[in-house]
């Protein structure tokens, strides 16, 4: 019984840099924003819906642009960003 309490501790602390590296994109607006990502010099396009959010986001890091406004920003692995009122930030800044 302590042999897998083990296991499972191992595991668990195996997989903690990857959780802790998930970045997230989130959207508090009512209406969905439509962005391109640059991972390593190419490019990729979605929609982030209204009142929703992107987990395990850009996880090595990329550059994230909003179409619409041509806003960019710089996203980290971990880093949480937030689309509120029309404008993208981190979330603690």
């Amino acid at each position: 019984m302590k042999r897998i309490g083990l296991i499972a501790m191992v595991v668990g602390a195996l997989l903690l840099p990857t959780i802790l590296q998930a970045g997230t994109f989130e959207n508090t607006d009512p209406n969905p924003y439509q962005y391109e990502t640059i991972i390593n010099g190419v490019p990729a396009y979605g929609t982030l819906y209204g009142n929703s959010a992107l987990y395990g986001f850009c996880n090595e890091g990329c550059v994230l642009k909003l179409t619409a406004t041509g806003q960019t920003i710089e996203m980290k692995p971990d880093d949480h960003i937030v689309i509120n009122n029309g404008i993208m930030q981190r979330q603690n800044d």
